[in-house]
């Protein structure tokens, strides 16, 4: 499954929230480029709806996210609603089962008490971001067997192919040298 959003929603407030935890607006914004783990929020708040996710940092450290899409205008903003790392000792076996939120309140005093590594992920979805706007073309020759390659490879992937072109030549620019 693939969202899409146009940017990040900050104020003082989420700010202060997510940056209590050791994590930088970067560090957040860093993990909606990579896979996440989106759990669903049945009882998710009146005005509009919450997102519980699992991610990795860009080292592989886990971190358990809070947020929410928030329209503005013809745009779609992620905003972070509290964030923070989770027990290394306990993250790979987690057995309860992570409540619903009403309110941002309640997710963030939530994210600051519990002991993460001890909750069930196991009705995860795993969810990509497309984040940026994409305003460049490029136009790209590929042998026949490389573009019905290229095409199947996206099929299984569940993406459009120019996107999974898109995303292949964004994780070999990212990937460590």
């Amino acid at each position: 499954m693939v969202f899409e959003a146009n940017g990040f929603d900050w104020d003082k407030g989420n700010r202060a929230k997510c940056g209590k935890h050791g994590l930088s607006n970067s560090a957040i914004e860093s993990l909606f480029t990579r896979p996440l783990a989106i759990l669903p929020d049945a009882a998710h708040s009146q005005r509009e709806r919450r997102f519980r996710a699992i991610g990795r940092t860009d080292k592989g450290r886990p971190v358990f996210i809070v947020f929410t899409l928030r329209p503005k205008g013809d745009e779609v903003l992620i905003r972070p609603i509290s964030a923070r790392y989770m027990h290394k000792r306990r993250s790979r076996r987690m057995k309860k089962k992570i409540p619903t939120f009403k309110s941002d309140r309640a997710a963030a005093a939530f994210v600051d008490k519990a002991d993460l590594t001890q909750y069930d992920l196991s009705g995860a979805q795993l969810v990509r971001f497309e984040i940026k706007r994409k305003d460049k073309s490029i136009n790209l020759r590929l042998s026949e067997e490389l573009y019905d390659a290229v095409r199947k490879r996206a099929a299984r992937a569940g993406l459009p192919y120019q996107r999974f072109i898109r995303l292949a030549l964004e994780q070999a620019i990212n990937a460590p040298k």
